[in-house]
């Protein structure tokens, strides 16, 4: 026995002096961890279990997995990997024959024919021995190699390999056919015991050899690919979290230096506030006070409105110039367009009508004057029809510079007239920059944005080209939410530069630009120039429409991208899973509350919309009752205080106050609370969850660590050119990943970057493997390591290992009891908890000879489990025993 596997031997029987059983040795291990990792991280890699690893198993015959899993737990294939070929016993030998031999392949292939257990009792049954299939699956599958048939990877549409051809091993049929076999091909039991023992046996030579093979440290392919695209994620996600962040921060600043929002507001809100409240006395005329049909909107108009625009003249430069609202200058003239009762649309500028310039010429200096005479005289010209009492729409326009704040405005103030007599009245203003020379600030942030959003679309861009690359299956790999999120931030970023551009050759037109120049006389423009003027206004107002509309969709998008960074960290993803978990009682949730607030909201409509303003229409009621819901009833309050207790329209108060009363107690207080219950549910499921994850560091940690992995695989090939090559079924086309191999896989990668490729490859999947066993409560703590263990979980832990039996006959569960035995060490039960575990176990599966066979296990462990002093390991070991005798009776 070599050193190494002495060591593992002494170590497995230390374990079962300390109560663990003697069969934990058919798990043991040959790997040298020592080759990729320091000495003291490989010993916890050595005391793993022995698995048969997912690249020995990989697209083989369903026939073959059964018979190994059948073998997984052989003593002698255990010896053989250790190197301890020397201690192999006859019993061993013969625990193989039973596990893998040729009576199992034959009851496989009468269960395949569906023979009937009868026939298969009376069938003659070949002595116990080995035949060449069990010998490959020996030499391979159970010393972890992949059959050498089976070594490379092959393609997805590549067809199914036949059996014969997995069995294509000219090395190990040569060796099998040289030993003394019966006339069926098979090697008795005997035979192959005593090549076994004999020493310089070819055949123990050549298992040896086998088993040297894989003491290297080996994973698969598929797991590599997996593993990188997994980190590429996991590190793309924490990126993208901080990239995220800047991208939201530059985005900020690209508003406020390009849209100049605040600038704009305050201007806009000046010149509403001074146009709807000038008033020319004291005592008015002011819009929202004094207007009420069209006759006292053209008294307005002629009274406090002209005075508000054209009042404060003063010469400047050897130019009259008009200034409103403080330092905003009045642009030539003040349209009025009238719209009738049928629909004609009629618009007049006032100071360059023959009326106002016939005034001027007697009355030099006098606008105000000038516009009011223009006015009456429109007003007094039947076929304009401006006094009509039922004209539906009356809008006076201007435009107006202000050079302090280098912005443009256009005015409205407009009227509209209801058939039922309600007046509209609204003085909007828009603006915008006057100028498209950009500032110092404004190129760095647009500089830095247009950077960011470069190396993002150079990145998606490289990942999408290298899927393309591979095939449409590929690129519809590529297509996920995730990177439709990026391509959309990409696009809306474009499309957004685009109108942004289309905006400023707007404002740069000549008419435009020429407010700026020294001598500019707004008086000078003709009725042609400033009909374009505004027409140019109007349009840079729809440009910069279009881009709040498309930043704001841009922002959702950076937002979505958050959310990817948030799986980056287990932590931050509480939330999203929370939300996601909860989205069907939700969803169920809204459909009941939504119904019962149409209703309530149309009940309001019904009772109170002649009284109440709020509830007038349909829109308002169901707008009315959801800001009830969230605390606002101004409108309650004051119908509150109606001291008389009816309404106008003859209904009692008390409605009103049973309405609001029955709405705020079930709508708020029952249903939204409902709501909240099940968010923090799903929220508190989450938290459990993350609790048992052993891979939920910080934010801080996780950070710490990425940036230490940064140092550690500085001067690498990157994670992603290597996933990008390992798309390529000619990079690395063997199944098995070693050290060695991806050194010759990759000529330029460094034999440091291998050895951490395959120390990150153990580390990872052990975690990975950890957590899993966590989160679906079978790890060993929380099944067996206490006195109330759920006898649902070690039934649910149990149901693999029997379903692996099941493809054999009733013989065959004798072998797989010992492996069960040896995974369930230590695990105390009692009677009800073996009758619960039989039951479950048996609602399982669907052989009807193997529930027979349970029912016979049940059996034992009840007249075993029926004596009180028997527990812990004792209890186990004797259950077992009286269920094998039971089982060979």
């Amino acid at each position: 026995m070599s050193r190494a596997a002495a060591g593992k031997v002494h170590r497995s029987s230390h374990r079962g002096k300390a109560g663990a059983s003697e069969r934990s040795v058919r798990f043991l291990t040959c790997t040298n961890f020592s080759e990729i990792m320091p000495s003291e991280a490989a010993m916890a890699f050595e005391d793993e279990p022995f698995e048969v690893p997912d690249f020995a198993t990989e697209d083989l015959h369903p026939q073959l997995i059964n018979r190994l899993k059948a073998a997984e737990g052989s003593m002698l294939a255990a010896k053989v990997r250790v190197s301890a070929v020397g201690d192999i016993t006859k019993a061993d030998v013969e625990e193989l024959c039973k596990m893998l031999g040729a009576n199992v392949q034959k009851r496989l292939e009468s269960r395949k024919g569906k023979k009937s257990a009868l026939l298969l009792q009376k069938a003659p049954q070949s002595s116990d021995g080995l035949d060449f299939e069990g010998f490959a699956l020996l030499s391979g599958p159970l010393l972890g190699l992949p059959l050498p048939a089976m070594r490379m990877v092959q393609e997805e549409d590549h067809p199914e390999v036949a059996l014969e051809e997995m069995l294509d091993f000219p090395e190990a049929e040569a060796l099998f056919k040289s030993l003394p076999l019966d006339k069926d091909g098979i090697c008795p039991c005997a035979v192959f015991t005593e090549e076994l023992t004999r020493p310089e046996s070819q055949v123990a030579t050549f298992l040896m050899g086998r088993a040297s093979m894989a003491t290297t440290p080996m994973k698969s392919r598929a797991q590599l690919a997996r593993l990188l695209n997994w980190r590429i994620e996991r590190d793309d996600a924490l990126g993208t979290l901080f990239f995220t962040f800047l991208l939201l921060v530059v985005l900020y600043f690209v508003v406020q230096e390009n849209l100049i929002i605040p600038a704009r507001q305050q201007a806009e809100t000046a010149v509403s506030h001074y146009v709807s409240e000038y008033g020319g006395s004291l005592n008015g005329p002011f819009l929202h006070e004094h207007v009420g049909d069209v006759s006292s909107f053209w008294g307005w108009l002629g009274g406090s409105g002209l005075g508000a625009l054209l009042g404060t003249a003063k010469p400047e430069g050897g130019a009259t110039q008009f200034h409103v609202a403080g330092s905003n200058i009045l642009l030539g003239d003040i349209r009025i367009s009238n719209t009738d009762r049928e629909g004609v649309i009629s618009s007049h500028w006032l100071l360059h009508s023959d009326a106002a310039q016939s005034y001027l010429s007697n009355s030099t200096g006098d606008y105000v004057g000038a516009a009011r005479t223009a006015l009456e005289h429109f007003r007094r010209t039947t076929n304009l029809r401006l006094d009509d009492p039922l004209s539906s729409n009356i809008e006076v326009s201007f435009s107006m510079h202000n050079e302090q704040s280098k912005l443009l405005l256009l005015g409205k103030v407009t009227s509209l007239f209801m058939p039922t007599g309600i007046l509209d009245l609204r003085v909007q203003t828009t603006s915008c920059p006057d100028r498209t020379e950009v500032s110092v600030s404004q190129l760095v942030v647009n500089l830095l944005m247009a950077v960011i959003l470069g190396y993002l679309a150079l990145m998606e861009l490289k990942d999408a080209l290298a899927a393309m690359s591979h095939g449409c299956r590929a690129l519809l790999r590529y297509w996920g939410i995730w990177n439709t999120v990026d391509w959309t931030c990409i696009f809306l970023a474009i499309v957004t530069v685009v109108v942004w551009f289309t905006t400023l050759a707007h404002i740069n037109s000549a008419l435009l630009q020429s407010v700026r120049e020294e001598n500019f006389n707004s008086l000078t423009l003709s009725q042609e120039e400033l009909e374009t003027m505004q027409e140019e206004l109007v349009a840079i107002r729809r440009w910069f429409i279009a881009v709040q509309v498309l930043t704001s969709l841009l922002t959702i998008t950076v937002v979505m991208k958050f959310f990817k960074g948030f799986r980056a960290n287990p932590r931050l993803q509480i939330v999203a899973d929370a939300l996601a978990k909860s989205v069907n009682n939700i969803a169920h949730f809204f459909l009941i509350f939504w119904t019962l607030f149409a209703c309530f909201a149309i009940i309001a409509h019904v009772l109170f919309g002649n009284d109440i303003v709020q509830f007038a229409s349909l829109g308002a009621s169901f707008e009315a009752s959801m800001s009830t819901l969230m605390g606002e009833f101004d409108w309650y309050v004051a119908v509150a205080g109606i001291k008389t207790g009816w309404l106008n329209s003859g209904l009692p108060v008390v409605l009103v106050h049973l309405w609001f009363v029955v709405y705020i107690c079930f709508a708020l207080l029952v249903l939204f609370n409902m709501l909240l219950a099940m968010v923090l549910d799903s929220y508190a499921a989450a938290a459990q969850v993350l609790g048992k994850r052993a891979d939920a560091p910080t934010i801080v940690t996780q950070t710490w660590r990425y940036f230490r992995r940064m140092k550690e695989t500085w001067g690498f090939i990157s994670l992603h050119a290597l996933a990008r090559k390992l798309l390529n079924l000619d990079c690395h086309p063997e199944k098995v990943v070693t050290a060695t191999s991806l050194s010759a896989a990759f000529p330029t990668m460094q034999r440091q970057q291998a050895l951490w490729l395959m120390r990150t490859l153990f580390e990872e999947d052990r975690l990975h493997q950890v957590t899993e066993k966590v989160l679906a409560g079978q790890d060993s703590s929380s099944l067996f390591g206490h006195q109330d263990s759920d006898p649902q979980h070690i039934a649910n832990a149990c149901v693999p290992a029997f379903k692996a039996a099941s493809k054999a006959i009733l013989e065959e569960i004798l072998p797989r009891l010992a492996v069960l035995e040896a995974k369930m060490q230590n695990s105390p039960c009692n009677l009800a908890d073996a009758v619960e575990i039989r039951r479950t176990l048996q609602a399982e599966l669907d052989d009807e000879q193997l529930a027979q066979g349970l029912q016979e296990v049940q059996m034992a462990m009840v007249k075993e489990i029926s004596d009180p002093e028997k527990c812990g390991v004792d209890m186990k070991d004797g259950c077992f025993c009286a269920a094998e005798q039971k089982l060979r009776v």
